[in-house]
């Protein structure tokens, strides 16, 4: 996760916090990132073996007033992407699979309109 973050210095300008638990097989990364607008990104990775397997990355105002946010949380099953899916202004199929993905979008809209 830090490394994605480090890899978008025009979009990240600074890493507010980063966690990273090791329990056996599971490791947990969570970090709150400012973009270079002034929101937040909300981070939270899960992986088990190697393997990512939980992950919501959201964008957060100043105040905390959610923007947007990407998740693969098993609630949204009418979805097509399911269990992936885009949350603003209701829920959508989503594609972003990692980070990266939800870096290079947020770049795309930031730094090239």
């Amino acid at each position: 996760m830090r490394a994605a973050l480090d890899a978008h210095p025009s979009l990240i300008a600074a890493v507010l916090s980063y966690a990273q638990l090791l329990r056996g097989s599971v490791e947990q990364f969570k970090a709150i990132a400012q973009l270079v607008d002034g929101t937040y990104l909300h981070l939270n990775e899960v992986w088990i073996d190697g393997e990512l397997r939980k992950y919501a990355y959201y964008q957060v105002t100043p105040a905390g007033s959610v923007i947007r946010g990407w998740d693969n949380a098993p609630h949204h099953p009418e979805v097509a992407t399911h269990p992936r899916h885009f949350h603003a202004a209701g829920v959508t199929a989503s594609e972003v699979r990692t980070l990266t993905d939800v870096l290079d979008v947020l770049e795309a809209e930031y730094l090239h309109g």
